[in-house]
């Protein structure tokens, strides 16, 4: 049973691209919205943001591309393990991590709880262990290569969830949370679906950037251009951000969120 649903904001990025992520001026302000649940289960990560150790030592996690490029604001009380100590809760407590995706920005605090289950799609690890140029960059396996317990789920052709698909295997949550595939941003890129009392948040992790994306009538030639040159599989990506598009239109007591739009985080509660 799901209790409580905390929004956290684990990491601010400024770098010059203001305009490929449709906001204004020259720096961009990017977030990494994670979402922190209580529940009968102890408490549960819905991707981590950056963890403790890349704020204490940036250059040795992120590499100097990132850390001089990305312009990650270093401040480690953004880390969820923080966050979450903040809020008058043990991070011991956290037993379970679900990931979209493993890119540096959604994963970096798994090291910050070494007794959490980590819930990722297979072909998604898979992907961090044959580092191309662009693996290199996106993944930082410093990160989780030290990391006990996974659970990784294979994505074969699971049951309908609206007009999308949900993956089986996760009965201890009885449904509750549920793993949707939303392939092409990376390799084993997944939604996290979380009931709530009149309805369902969808976390979207990078399957779009912006709310202006979920109305196909938006015109975001600067934005879709920055998304094709990140992903994986652009031809999917595309594919599914029609379908969290539809949600969007056709399905109100869906709640569509992302990891670093920062007008839907504010939504939820002011910045910190």
């Amino acid at each position: 049973m799901i209790y409580k649903i905390h929004h956290l904001h684990c990491g601010t990025m400024c770098p010059a691209c203001a305009p490929l992520v449709s906001q204004k001026g020259l720096k961009a302000h990017i977030i990494c919205h994670c979402l922190l649940l209580e529940t009968d289960r102890g408490l549960v990560l819905i991707d981590t943001g950056l963890g403790l150790q890349d704020y204490l030592h940036p250059q040795q996690r992120l590499g100097t591309l990132l850390h001089k490029f990305g312009k990650i604001e270093n401040n480690p009380k953004l880390s969820a393990i923080h966050q979450i100590q903040e809020l008058g809760l043990n991070p011991k407590d956290v037993q379970h991590i679900f990931v979209s995706h493993l890119d540096f920005d959604h994963a970096g605090g798994i090291s910050d709880f070494p007794q959490a289950t980590v819930h990722v799609l297979a072909s998604e690890f898979n992907a961090t262990q044959s580092l191309s140029f662009s693996n290199r960059i996106r993944y930082k396996t410093a990160q989780f290569k030290n990391h006990r317990f996974w659970n990784f789920i294979e994505h074969m052709q699971g049951e309908s969830w609206f007009n999308l698909e949900k993956v089986s295997g996760l009965p201890l949550f009885q449904d509750e949370i549920l793993m949707i595939p939303l392939l092409g941003h990376s390799a084993g890129h997944s939604g996290i679906a979380i009931k709530q009392e009149q309805g369902w948040i969808l976390f979207c992790g990078d399957a779009y950037f912006s709310h202006l994306e979920l109305d196909p009538k938006q015109k975001l030639k600067g934005l879709h251009v920055f998304e094709s040159m990140l992903a994986h599989d652009n031809k999917m990506r595309l594919n599914n951000l029609k379908q969290l598009q539809y949600l969007a239109q056709q399905e109100p007591k869906i709640e569509l969120i992302c990891a670093h739009d920062i007008q839907e985080f504010l939504r939820y509660r002011p910045l910190s």
